[in-house]
């Protein structure tokens, strides 16, 4: 079958990596749209960007199978167009925007992508959640049903990481990671003010667009010494420093079912996460690792240093992701579905 998929332009984010992972495992062939050689040029003109998506509009995503929405307005109205006797809609939701997780409120572009999200993609023939909570939350707030297809982890890529080749890189040992951005969801500060609790501990935060410039001038704080910021890395250096930390933590006000979760625990770090969303799903008891509430910085501490006087490793939660959260079983299960359409 061939698939139409919603083309992802943030090269780092959690949509990029599962658009990713479902080309390489799946069975049927998948093509984004637009393209990557189109979407460059597209990129560098608006006029033609206007052109093609209005060529788009008017004859719809023709030589498909299937045509695959996730989150871009444009493109869940573009399939609802496109859908016919012999093309058929999958939806898959990541999950929404939360007011309350914003100082200023929601964006209008956040507030369009939450309304496409509620009522345009509702209308698929296939509608897929990648956690069981935003499934929950879906069929409870808004009546929409939808099939859990769980994100996972590339376990073959995983096993590819290699701390001491991270310590040869980059020089860091015995420190805690943050992967991730400056986004106000992320809630970076409280990583901030963790470190700065913990003087005697190295922390690293990794991401794109991670500088002190940046988040000095983001959120008006101070860089304590022994915050590295270490900004961009490519994702075979990101899965060397999650196998080379001594604990991993998360400070997000809401997630998905979170990528960089879900390889630290294939990878045995320890992980420190908030007590909510798709990191209480994938850590519901500490024997897979450490949850703290995400209103206490003093809970974040203890259970920060939990971790790193814990003895290492966490192989029950490897064990977890080898059996539930492994994306060759989840393209195996969309792949299912895909078939059911016919």
């Amino acid at each position: 079958m061939k698939i139409a998929i919603e083309a992802i332009y943030d090269p780092y984010g959690g949509l990029f990596t599962h658009t990713r992972r479902f080309k390489k495992f799946s069975k049927h062939k998948a093509q984004e749209v637009p393209s990557p050689l189109v979407r460059k040029f597209l990129c560098r003109n608006a006029w033609l960007k206007r052109n093609y998506r209005s060529i788009l509009e008017d004859r719809g995503i023709v030589g498909f199978d299937i045509v695959h929405s996730r989150s871009d307005p444009w493109f869940i109205d573009l399939c609802s167009k496109s859908r016919s006797d012999n093309c058929k809609w999958v939806h898959t939701y990541h999950t929404l925007f939360f007011e309350e997780h914003y100082k200023e409120g929601l964006k209008p572009w956040q507030v369009e992508i939450n309304k496409s999200l509620i009522e345009v993609a509702c209308g698929a023939d296939l509608k897929i959640s990648v956690s069981q909570w935003g499934h929950d939350y879906l069929l409870e707030k808004y009546s929409i049903d939808t099939t859990v297809v769980v994100n996972g982890a590339d376990l073959e890529l995983c096993s590819r990481a290699d701390k001491d080749r991270f310590y040869r890189k980059f020089g860091y040992k015995d420190f805690v990671l943050f992967v991730g951005s400056f986004r106000e969801v992320k809630n970076p500060l409280l990583y901030v003010e963790l470190a700065r609790n913990m003087k005697d501990i190295t922390f690293l935060m990794v991401g794109d667009g991670i500088d002190e410039k940046t988040l000095v001038s983001k959120y008006e704080t101070s860089i304590p010494a022994n915050l590295k910021l270490c900004g961009r890395m490519d994702h075979m250096d990101v899965l060397d420093a999650t196998a080379a930390c001594s604990a991993y933590v998360m400070t997000s006000k809401s997630e998905g079912l979170p990528n960089g979760l879900l390889e630290a625990m294939a990878l045995e770090s320890p992980v420190v996460v908030p007590h909510h969303t798709g990191c209480k799903e994938l850590v519901p008891d500490e024997r897979y690792g450490y949850l703290y509430d995400v209103n206490s910085l003093e809970d974040l501490i203890a259970k920060t240093k939990n971790a790193l006087s814990g003895g290492g490793t966490i192989q029950a939660a490897r064990e977890r992701i080898v059996e539930h959260y492994n994306w060759r079983e989840s393209a195996n299960k969309l792949d299912t579905l895909y078939d059911s359409l016919r």
